[in-house]
């Protein structure tokens, strides 16, 4: 008798390490078929998402620059305004007397040198404005694509 259930117990430990073995082999998905598109459309969103934000964080860059040329402009813009000012000093200085050459062509050098300078930083001014429109219509381009790539399947675990 002892023997029998020797062999039982034997029969049932066979039994349940082979059960375990089939069991291992055997695949149970935990997620739903379509979960890898989802995930893939996610990662999609992600990457545009990404896109967009760095094309912010560059044109809060390009918008410092146009900030500082704004300021550079307007010193630009004033320092040709004194110029031009004392230049018209000058030559109402020489109707009334005597001026010296020098002086009067010094002068003049120095309001047409400043209005080709304020001239330039127009011109930088405006390049540096069109970059930031040019991201700016980036940025609009890009979040348009987003609202199309919004996936709104949940995706969970079973």
């Amino acid at each position: 008798m002892m023997k029998l259930q020797v062999k039982i117990y034997f029969i049932i430990a066979v039994a349940i390490v082979c059960a375990t073995a089939v069991k291992a082999q055997t695949y149970a998905p935990k997620v739903t078929k379509d979960s890898a598109a989802v995930l893939k459309a996610r990662l999609e969103s992600l990457k545009a998402s990404t896109k967009v934000q760095e094309l912010k964080i560059k044109e809060a860059e390009e918008e410092e620059e146009v900030e500082k040329l704004r300021i550079k402009l307007l010193e630009a813009n004033g320092n040709a305004k004194a110029s031009a000012s004392q230049n018209n000093d000058v030559s109402e200085k020489l109707k009334t007397s005597n001026v010296d050459a020098k002086a009067l062509e010094k002068v003049a050098k120095k309001a047409k040198n400043d209005t080709a300078d304020a001239q330039k930083a127009l011109e930088r001014f405006n390049k540096q404005i069109a970059k930031v429109e040019d991201i700016r219509t980036q940025i609009q381009g890009e979040e348009r694509k987003l609202t199309y790539k919004k996936p709104f399947i949940i995706y969970d675990y079973k």
